[in-house]
């Protein structure tokens, strides 16, 4: 059905979509004369209050005076934008939104979603099929089985080189396949599958449609453990969250939000009865996951490693979080404990009683512990308090702000009066650092995190006095490709997510780079505007990079990704031509010693020199 106009639309679908129907699948009415009434789905009582008045199609509710039409309660319970909830009824009624409704870009979405769909049905089936038996196998050998693995929708790629591309390409065009990250391209044009022999975990939009794909290992040859499809206009790592369709109904019961690091993860406390749990899809917390959890007006509850690198995951949530007007607490699980392992020794009971001692946002910055140093030295302490008052700067609200005040007083053991000056000094306030850090006043991630591989301890770099690490090589010494692919993952976040995805710190052959960059790396995203310039007046080499390569503003992140890919290309091929050049000079040193290595040599350097032509054909086409 085609509408010739916006609001005509809207009409169609609002008169289209039967309202007690579609609250009656959330809510239990009863029929009261004209109306229907029921209890409230966005409040606690135990007498109905909730009326719904199919011949106006309106609701309402006495207790807590919401209301609406049917896209303000599919908004509410969803939690879903109006264009959504919009078109997600018009798909239900079958009506055909105007072009201009549904935004730029919408038919590629179409086609994206409509693959991913797809693809979900393909995983699923195999999942289920014989070849799935050691997936199935698998997971029932980790207490996985039943239902849990249904309401996840968890499937299986199987260990083809083209089973989907083979299935789905007769379907939808092959280009449509390679956009939605389910295959890629070989340089003779052909096509093989991204996801093989692995677990299928689908990530969900809010309204429940299928955006992209997580996928795990089951053996340990296969690298990396965990992979995710490709950033499309569909799937973007930073704004969705694993799980979200499957705990919105008990989140908006239960006030609260789980917010955990990994898919089986989510499984695990789903399974457990904790079905108010999601996670992020191996990145950082960003504000537009802030922003999506702070649609439902709930707490936040962080649910990570004890470790150093839970604790500094933790710590990087807090600054969207808290910008996003959440109230926050973190659970840190005993060292080495995940919420999938930990709910596998223990009982519910036992998390439960976890998850009643979650620490605020003072108690957690008090308390959390990072590396072995003396974690209570009044530096450390010192620091503690200012990456608190920072945190204080980003919470609008004044009656939230000044409770974590109160508490900030009492876990700093300092006045009130004291922090509400600093705040209003603007101090700033930095992450969460190893001990040996904070004693020295810098921020940022663990740099001892991210030595490069073989590295002798402080190479790469220079002590000073104050134990401060100085970069030693000039910025103009560094391969323009990876000053520049540098200055962009310490800037841009398209790039470094591009990076991430091309195998992270392996992308840079600069030991000082790997050093600096490695824990920006880990972490998923570039250093903020305070921690570069830390970084900055720390390393000279950086200071030299981005005065050569400065910040670019206003350019989207897909273009970020972009310009990343195409320097990684770059460098992969030049060091693939220098690879060759030194098995030419090995090959003419075995030719005339008559070495018996010479055989070994020359296949090494056919197969170098085929990576390169694909590569050159891939760019060309």
């Amino acid at each position: 059905m085609n509408l010739p106009g916006a609001e005509e639309a809207k009409e169609a679908v609002r008169g289209a979509t039967d309202i007690v129907q579609l609250i009656g699948e959330k809510v239990r009415l009863r029929r009261v004369g004209t109306r229907w009434s029921g209890l409230c789905p966005f409040h606690n009582e135990k007498t109905p209050s909730f009326t719904v008045n199919p011949e106006r199609q309106i609701w309402h509710c006495f207790g807590c005076s919401k209301g609406g039409d049917v896209f303000a309660f599919l908004m509410e319970t969803d939690k879903v934008t109006f264009p959504e909830a919009l078109g997600i009824l018009a798909e239900r009624a079958g009506i055909e939104l105007p072009k201009g409704e549904r935004g730029p870009g919408a038919a590629v979405r179409d086609r994206l979603m409509q693959a991913n769909a797809l693809a979900s049905d393909f995983f699923q089936d195999s999942f289920r099929s014989e070849a799935g038996a050691k997936a199935r196998d698998y997971l029932a050998g980790r207490g996985f089985a039943g239902s849990i693995l249904d309401d996840f929708h968890v499937g299986w790629a199987p260990d083809q080189w083209e089973a989907l591309a083979t299935a789905l390409g007769k379907l939808l065009p092959a280009k449509t396949l390679e956009d939605a990250g389910l295959t890629i391209r070989r340089g003779d044009g052909s096509h093989y599958d991204r996801f093989r022999n692995r677990i299928i975990f689908p990530v969900e939009t809010a309204p429940g449609k299928t955006a992209g794909f997580g996928a795990r290992a089951i053996v340990p040859e296969d690298q990396p453990k965990y992979l995710n499809s490709s950033e499309s206009a569909v799937f973007r790592k930073g704004s969705l969250l694993f799980g979200l369709p499957q705990a919105r109904s008990a989140i908006r019961e239960r006030k609260v939000i789980l917010v955990a690091e990994g898919y089986l993860d989510v499984l695990r406390l789903h399974a457990a009865g904790f079905t108010n749990s999601v996670a992020t899809c191996g990145t950082a917390l960003t504000p537009e996951h802030a922003r999506s959890l702070a649609r439902f007006e709930v707490d936040v509850v962080l649910v990570y490693d004890g470790d150093a690198a839970g604790v500094r995951a933790a710590d990087r949530g807090l600054d969207p979080l808290l910008g996003a007007g959440l109230a926050v607490r973190v659970l840190l699980l005993p060292s080495g404990e995940d919420p999938d392992s930990f709910l596998a020794k223990s009982s519910r009971d036992a998390f439960a009683a976890l998850l009643a001692e979650a620490r605020d946002v003072p108690g957690f910055l008090a308390e959390a512990t990072i590396g072995s140093g003396p974690a209570g030295a009044d530096p450390t302490l010192e620091a503690r308090v200012r990456r608190f008052v920072g945190l204080l700067q980003r919470v609008e609200d004044p009656i939230r702000r000044r409770l974590l005040v109160r508490r900030g007083a009492e876990a700093f053991g300092l006045e009130e009066g004291v922090l509400l000056e600093a705040a209003a000094k603007g101090t700033p306030g930095a992450g969460l650092k190893s001990p040996r850090l904070a004693r020295s006043g810098e921020g940022g991630p663990d740099r001892g995190a991210a030595k490069a591989p073989g590295a002798a301890p402080g190479a790469g770099t220079a002590e000073g006095e104050s134990g401060t690490p100085r970069s030693t090589v000039p910025a103009e010494k560094i391969d323009p490709a990876e000053r520049e692919l540098a200055a962009r993952a310490l800037t841009e976040e398209g790039a470094l997510r591009a990076i991430v995805e091309a195998g992270g710190i392996a992308c840079f052959a600069t030991a000082e780079l790997r050093e600096i960059l490695g824990p920006w790396l880990e972490a998923g995203q570039p250093p903020l505007g305070e921690e570069r310039d830390r970084l900055i007046g720390e390393h000279p080499l950086v200071r030299g990079i981005l005065a050569i390569h400065p910040v670019e503003d206003a350019v989207s992140l897909e273009e970020q990704q972009r310009t990343a890919r195409g320097l990684i290309e770059r460098l992969e091929e030049r060091r693939l031509r220098a690879a060759i050049q030194t098995l030419d000079r090995a090959i003419r040193e075995a030719e005339q010693s008559r070495d018996s290595s010479l055989d070994r040599l020359v296949a090494e350097r056919r197969d170098l020199a085929s990576k390169l032509h694909q590569r050159s054909q891939s760019s060309v086409s």
